[in-house]
């Protein structure tokens, strides 16, 4: 399906506005300008938004949903080196670099994301000067994120990364706690730099230990302070 204005949700009301760069310009005629040049399509889980090497058209918003960025070996394994939540960037760096994409972009649940093209993009960074500097706010967030992530990779254990993907993933519930919904042991294993073998062994500990329960597909988590302190040990 083509991105068109009517899947484009009304920034006004995202419940996820603090998130996101429209809630980082600073007057009332760049967020109209903004909101008016936006597109938007509905990716349904495991679909791709744009693929490693393609040249960037476009940039996106995650609106709603989750969307991975993964890098590809020549053997078909996949390295995710982000997880996009809403009020996200995407392609906004290799676009502002003139490179192709450094990975590709896969909504891990139904997602809107929305798009703005090249064009559209620079001609509003011209006539909006000080949006420059929301975008450089956006950029340093990446960094800063990608900093943690090389950090965690590096000192932390493979539990206290398998608990901070669980944490990142879980959606409260009705009934008070959280849960991981349909996310499949693959995606959780590359999520957290694992094996997929690695994954499920922690997994069946964790859930021996209490701090989750399997039902069906999904992954409640029922003891989530425990699970934060183990996502937050460096040994």
């Amino acid at each position: 399906m083509p991105f068109t204005k009517k899947d484009a949700p009304n920034c006004d009301w995202c419940p996820y506005r603090k998130n996101c760069f429209f809630d980082l310009l600073s007057d009332k005629q760049s967020r109209q300008e903004w909101k008016e040049m936006r597109l938007a399509n509905r990716f349904k889980s495991g679909e791709v938004i744009f693929y490693e090497g393609d040249r960037p058209r476009s940039i996106f918003v995650v609106c709603t949903g989750k969307v991975k960025i993964y890098k590809s070996s020549r053997t078909g394994q996949q390295l995710v080196t982000r997880m996009e939540s809403p009020g996200d960037l995407l392609g906004h760096r290799a676009m502002l670099a003139g490179d192709n994409y450094a990975g590709t972009a896969e909504a891990m649940e139904e997602s809107i994301v929305s798009q703005v093209e090249e064009p559209a993009f620079k001609d509003f960074l011209l006539n909006h000067p000080k949006s420059a500097l929301a975008l450089l706010g956006a950029l340093a967030h990446d960094v800063r994120r990608g900093e943690d992530q090389a950090r965690d990779i590096a000192f932390k254990p493979a539990r206290s990364r398998l608990a901070s993907s669980l944490l990142d993933m879980a959606k409260p519930q009705k009934n008070g706690k959280s849960a991981v919904v349909g996310l499949k042991r693959k995606d959780l294993a590359e999520m957290s730099g694992l094996t997929i073998e690695t994954t499920v062994r922690l997994l069946k500990d964790f859930e021996k230990r209490a701090l989750l329960k399997k039902q069906a597909k999904d992954l409640i988590l029922t003891d989530e302070p425990n699970l934060r302190s183990i996502s937050e040990r460096f040994t």
